[in-house]
């Protein structure tokens, strides 16, 4: 009897084990921004990162590759090495009888670790096998296709630990896949609630730092996530009370860290419960900001008494790696250390920053690289060289002209600004090797190496903040114009009725601009009605925003308007429109994007997202999250229509152009002056013929004078 006990025991522990365990199955191209990876010449090496959450215990891990190789390589000597953290778990020839190939690869355990594990692709490639070959030749290649490999990872979660300092490493995790879930709860909807609840939701989505984080806003806890609680002191008492958790003193503003209550089986320890309270609305919101700038692990308690807090002063343009003009800096400083290049075909390395998105870039201004670099010898000097690209185009190649080798210090590069763009951009170092003498003299490569220091800096001119508006691509690379301040301020997120799937819309946006910017939005504001001053997110269903707003839509669904319809684009690119006057509905299913000039406030920006249903409103903020979305948002109209695998998005451009610039507006003047240049050569011209001409004048009025007291 005892053993058939311990066998039900075991069995139902099992069972229990098993009802845990999920699987993830991921493909690799969603880890890379890349739907394939090409793999060259004799050798050559690539890796991804895959991202392993503190609360996993990963059970299993697997890796499943599809990918094509060369027809000409010879099979005898070429092959795949798969290796996860530099060790090695797979291996395969090359073969080129069957150069469609799958391949499946398990990955010990232990070879994982939490955080970031360099899953590595090195090949050796020949077409010859008496060793007598190009090193670099065009059919020595294996492509792999990242759409159609996948990695699957069985895991379970871990117990939570109880201490605020684990909210960045284990709760609000960016390595979390596929995205991030957690539900707001909140007292009631009002305008200041959901202004608080707001900044909680900025510094959750600030913690997934890249990865993707979708919100919901209910009045009760939602199993399987993590949760927020966020309301005043006799509420969150009540609440804690009803779901069978004791109540602590809440003096001053107040965080607490417990795990997920309710639930048959009692609280879940694999998921948390984050307490955002006060005991006055002042002292809440001293709370949301405290918790929002957490980023140093203290305290290792559970909970926090939060009485005062000061924030650092800000400058407009200091998001996320935003350079600011006339700045010098150096390589260290952008998060590019001192790199070496080896070997036959090193591959690319890459410097990424950010520009402010309203810089108006003016002819004949450049951004100044100073390089400090070292190269080996025994190099041709003819054609070896360290190319220099912008944005994947080349814009220099860099000779390195001796073979002897050379320690070469404040190489000067004037690059034109007009190749950059505003938000995102990459500078990228490509050297190309090439050695002396024969092919079939190259036995020894490790002498070929470039090493460029981190010392080496990166200016931009000084360059005024004007842009023609509307552009919703300059919300899509960084929140643009809700961004000008970092921290949100003269901004209002402006929703047309209370409702929680809408306020959970706006908190998407609100999670998508704070990872945008890399700063949290303390300054923007929640509001019903009238729009405030400043720039307005606008988030509702058609006919429930202010009259005004929807007059001055650029595309109106509600009721009877001109429609645009694109007809023919010229050589210039302009699109020719045809428009009709028509009454239609737009649609279950989709959600309107549209960008226009506030109708009050000239210079000043809405964004408005509309939908027939607060559904569709609440699918097309989460749609807004995906990265293919955002890189198709383009234009001052864009449609969204949920599908599957990819959301279909139409963007247009057919409302009229206004500018802006730091000061968030610009007289008709400036922009007149600003978007004709000539007129500043025409001053100049004018300005020295009036000189000439009061000197020639000045001149002939003394000679008439030195004539005439000769004469006398």
């Amino acid at each position: 009897m005892p053993v058939l006990q311990l066998l039900v025991l075991v069995a139902a522990l099992a069972l229990l084990s098993a009802a845990r365990a999920e699987t993830i199955k991921l493909p690799l191209q969603k880890l890379s921004a890349q739907p394939t990876m090409e793999l060259r010449c004799v050798s050559d090496a690539k890796s991804i990162d895959i991202p392993i959450p503190e609360r996993w215990a990963v059970r299993s891990i697997s890796v499943q590759l599809r990918y094509m190789l060369s027809m000409n390589m010879v099979s005898e000597n070429s092959q795949l090495l798969v290796l996860m953290n530099n060790v090695a778990i797979g291996q395969a020839r090359l073969n080129a009888q069957a150069p469609d190939v799958s391949l499946g690869v398990t990955v010990p355990v232990n070879l994982v670790v939490p955080g970031y594990n360099r899953l590595t692709f090195q090949v050796v490639q020949h077409y010859s096998r008496n060793k007598c070959e190009a090193p670099c030749a065009p059919d020595l290649w294996t492509s792999i296709n990242l759409a159609e490999s996948f990695v699957q990872i069985d895991y379970s979660l871990k117990p939570v630990p109880l201490q605020l300092s684990a909210l960045s490493s284990a709760v609000f995790d960016p390595r979390i896949l596929p995205r991030g879930e957690v539900n707001v709860i909140t007292e009631d909807l009002s305008a200041e609630r959901l202004t608080v609840a707001s900044i909680v939701a900025s510094g959750i989505a600030r913690r997934f730092d890249y990865r993707n984080v979708v919100f919901h806003v209910s009045d009760r806890i939602r199993p399987g996530m993590d949760n927020a609680l966020v309301g005043g002191r006799a509420f969150v008492d009540q609440f804690l009370e009803r779901n069978g958790v004791p109540t602590r003193a809440i003096d001053g503003g107040y965080l607490r860290l417990l795990h997920l209550p309710g639930g048959e089986k009692g609280a879940d320890p694999r998921h948390v419960l984050l307490v955002v309270s006060g005991a006055d609305a002042n002292a809440e919101k001293i709370a949301a900001v405290t918790f929002a700038n957490i980023t140093f692990p203290f305290p290792g308690g559970d909970e926090l008494k939060a009485y005062e807090f000061s924030l650092p002063g800000l400058a407009k343009y200091s998001g996320r790696h935003v350079l600011t003009a006339g700045r010098s800096y150096d390589f260290k400083t952008l998060n590019l250390p001192t790199l070496s290049f080896k070997g036959l075909n090193p591959g690319p390395r890459e410097l990424t920053f950010r520009l402010p998105a309203d810089f108006y870039i003016r002819p004949n201004h450049y951004a100044k690289l100073s390089l400090q670099f070292a190269y080996g010898a025994g190099m041709r000097s003819a054609d070896s060289s360290l190319v220099v690209g912008v944005n994947g185009r080349g814009v220099r190649a860099i000779a390195l002209a001796r073979e002897g080798g050379d320690f070469i210090e404040r190489y000067e590069l004037d690059v034109p600004t007009y190749v950059f763009k505003p938000g995102p951009n990459t500078i990228s170092f490509t050297p190309h090797f090439s050695v002396t003498g024969e092919i079939c003299d190259l036995l020894q490569t490790d002498g070929l190496f470039l090493t460029l220091f981190d010392n080496s800096t990166l200016k931009f001119p000084d360059m005024p903040h004007f842009v023609e508006m509307p552009r919703i691509d300059l919300f899509m690379y960084n929140g643009f114009p809700f961004t000008r301040w970092p921290d949100g301020f003269e901004t209002s997120v402006l929703l047309g009725e209370k409702d929680p799937n809408l306020a959970a819309a706006a908190f998407n946006l609100v999670g998508m601009i704070t990872q945008k910017n890399g700063f949290p939005l303390f300054g923007t504001q929640i509001t019903y009605g009238t729009p405030r001053p400043g720039e307005v997110l606008a988030l509702g269903r058609i006919g429930t925003l202010p009259e005004a707003l929807r007059q001055a839509a650029p595309f109106n669904a509600e009721t009877a308007a001109m429609v645009p319809y694109p007809v023919v684009r010229t050589w210039e690119n302009e699109v020719k429109l045809a428009y009709s006057k028509q009454s239609g509905a737009l649609g279950s299913g989709r959600a309107l994007l549209t960008m226009f000039q506030s109708p009050s406030q000239p210079g000043r920006t809405v964004l408005m997202l509309t939908g027939e249903t607060i559904d569709d409103v609440l699918a097309g903020s989460e749609a807004m999250l995906d990265p293919a979305v955002q890189a198709r948002g383009v234009g001052d109209v864009v449609l969204i229509e949920r599908a599957e695998p990819e959301h279909k998005v139409t963007a247009l451009s057919v409302s009229a152009r206004y500018v802006t610039g730091e000061r968030g507006r610009f007289s008709a003047f400036e922009s007149f002056l600003y978007t004709n240049p000539w007129l500043y050569y025409a001053a100049i011209g004018l300005a020295s013929m009036l000189f000439l001409l009061g000197l020639y004048l000045w001149l002939r009025v003394r000679r008439s004078r030195k004539i005439g007291a000769a004469k006398e």
